[in-house]
């Protein structure tokens, strides 16, 4: 029999096909692979789900592989899950599909699709990937998820982390230690005041110091600013680069090292993710701005009638520019902020 990959039926319209062209009868073919012809008959109508060794028997006696076997009944329960969550929530394929922005993902080829005209099949190959058997268990994980602002796609948000824990996946790092963190940061001033931005260093030092991180865009329609989660002991920290300006994403990386020096066991249960929609966790950002320069000599700076940005020499220029901008002292569009907070050179970025 010629196996051919198919969608949309079950494995007992292969095996009917089969016995058809074979002619083989069912009672014959029930006594080959050891079952009564009433088991049979209801393996053909679709009604009973294939024990491991029913697919073992079937495939010695048919020479059909077992891992096509498993596969296409695999492809079915799938679906069969896929078509009862659409139902349930009075939605399409196409308009479930869309949630994904699943064109993107084609585009800039994060998911493998087997074939990229059949929509089921898509949607199948991004359920896969994210290491899912039906749609309603993706927003059980996504219970397992903090974040302060109300995450309205959360599609968009588990592809994302998705692509970060795999490329995360990959990094060797050194046992982590939280003392490590303050030695990061030392690194993080030291090259904003050098006005250097290079991810590869800046992966390379967080593996050395035991911390895991991606910097990865996110998804068009996604207001992801970054965020923190712990596999067993190991902290990583996944960020977007939306703005692609030093600072800024020198000021996310900080925002997330907080949250690694203050909530590592709470995240230990449950991934932290930032939004970039001006609800701000305070916390977290009152530390990375204090990180990024003292709050007392900030203090001193704004309490000055005049201020040389020309002339600091103890902080990084752009950190005190990002600091008074995001206090509305002086313009985003400020001739120093656009000098000294620049645009990375997409060069930099992987």
């Amino acid at each position: 029999m010629k196996v051919i990959y198919m969608t949309h039926v079950s494995f007992a319209v292969v095996l009917k096909d089969y016995l058809n062209e074979n002619n083989i009868s069912n009672k014959e073919f029930a006594a080959r692979i050891g079952i009564t012809p009433k088991h049979l008959i209801d393996i053909l109508s679709g009604e009973v789900e294939l024990s491991t060794s029913i697919i073992q028997s079937i495939s010695v006696v048919t020479n059909i592989p077992v891992d096509y076997i498993i596969k296409f009944e695999e492809n079915h329960r799938m679906e069969n899950e896929i078509e009862k969550f659409l139902n349930e929530k009075n939605i399409s394929l196409t308009q479930y599909l869309n949630k994904f922005s699943y064109r993107e993902l084609l585009k800039n080829k994060w998911i493998q699709f087997v074939h990229v005209d059949d929509k089921m099949t898509t949607l199948m190959d991004i359920l896969k990937y994210l290491r899912v058997s039906k749609p309603d268990i993706l927003y059980k994980l996504d219970k397992n998820i903090l974040y302060k602002s109300k995450n309205d796609k959360p599609e968009l948000l588990m592809i994302w982390l998705e692509r970060c824990y795999r490329i995360a996946k990959d990094q060797k790092v050194a046992a982590y230690n939280k003392d490590n963190i303050e030695l990061i940061v030392d690194y993080i001033n030291t090259c904003a005041k050098n006005g250097e931005f290079s991810e590869k260093d800046l992966i390379k030092t967080f593996n050395k110091y035991g911390i895991k991180l991606v910097i990865q865009e996110d998804l068009p329609g996604s207001k992801i600013r970054g965020a923190f989660k712990v596999n067993k002991d190991t902290p990583s920290i996944y960020i977007t680069y939306k703005h692609k300006r030093i600072a800024d994403i020198y000021f996310a990386l900080l925002h997330e090292l907080a949250h690694c020096k203050s909530d590592f066991n709470q995240a230990k249960a449950s991934s932290m993710v930032s939004y970039d929609d001006g609800n701000c966790e305070d916390k977290a950002d009152k530390q990375a701005l204090n990180w990024m320069v003292d709050d007392k000599y900030y203090q001193d700076i704004i309490s000055k009638s005049f201020y040389d940005i020309d002339n600091e020499n103890k902080y990084p220029k752009c950190f005190i520019l990002y600091r008074l901008a995001l206090d509305k002292r002086i313009e985003f569009s400020n001739e120093y902020y656009q000098l000294y907070n620049y645009v990375i050179d997409s060069n930099d970025l992987k």
